[in-house]
């Protein structure tokens, strides 16, 4: 009985004792596995746009729909003969809308009688990978003003090619932020381990001109383009 009551004894003290000891080496476990830091990584890449859509908007307005029709016409062929002379092919010339306005449909009208009573607008567009000769033929375009030709609208540029440097970008940024985290460690007297999670970003396609985080219509009017992605990554950290 003696023994027994030691051994009751023994279990009362001990028992709590582990117990206490396996639950610490438990939170230690877990802090360690916690030891993390999360840094962002940046890539930025110069390019040039390898895409030009310029879309043109004209327009006639007058009395006499057949004669309007016959004028935008006439105006529709001397837009075209101008991109072709400039160097463009007819396959990358279209003619994406044509519209007619007649006041006298419209249910509250224009508010001048004196108005012409039909206005036709149509658009014709040229999409091309010919981005030099774009900009070289925009400075041309006063050509067709002084044939009486009216247009309206400038050309937009864009950069296709992303998916290729992609991979490339996101090693800079995880490169950047290894060595962030890398700075972050030395600081704290440990070592930098294996990446925990991370986060790609988006990639933002802006003009040179343009700083983190401003966006506008000068990001289509660039030639001249900045990639950009901002990743996030969590690495772990070592004794």
């Amino acid at each position: 009985m003696n023994k027994k009551i030691i051994y009751c004894i023994l279990a009362c003290f001990l028992g709590p004792a582990l117990g206490g000891y396996f639950v610490g080496r438990g939170i230690e476990h877990f802090k360690l596995n916690d030891r993390t830091v999360v840094v962002k990584g940046l890539s930025e890449r110069d390019v040039k746009s390898d895409l030009a859509v310029w879309t043109l908007t004209y327009k006639n307005s007058g009395e006499d729909l057949t004669a309007l029709e016959t004028r935008m016409a006439a105006h529709k062929s001397l837009i075209e003969a101008f991109f072709l002379d400039s160097g463009f092919s007819r396959d990358e010339i279209s003619n994406p809308s044509f519209e007619i306005t007649d006041k006298n449909s419209r249910e509250y009208g224009y508010g001048d009688d004196k108005a012409p009573r039909y206005i036709l607008s149509a658009k014709l567009q040229v999409r091309t990978d010919k981005v030099d000769l774009v900009i070289k033929t925009q400075e041309q375009i006063t050509k067709l003003i002084r044939e009486g030709v009216v247009v309206s609208g400038n050309p937009c540029f864009y950069y296709t090619k992303l998916v290729e440097i992609k991979p490339s970008m996101i090693a800079e940024a995880t490169k950047n932020a290894r060595l962030a985290a890398k700075q972050f460690a030395d600081d704290s007297g440990c070592g930098v381990g294996s990446i925990r999670s991370a986060n790609q970003g988006v990639f933002s396609i802006l003009s040179q001109d343009m700083g983190p985080g401003e966006y506008g219509s000068s990001d289509l009017a660039s030639v001249n383009k900045k990639v950009r992605v901002l990743s996030s990554f969590t690495f772990s950290l070592d004794k």
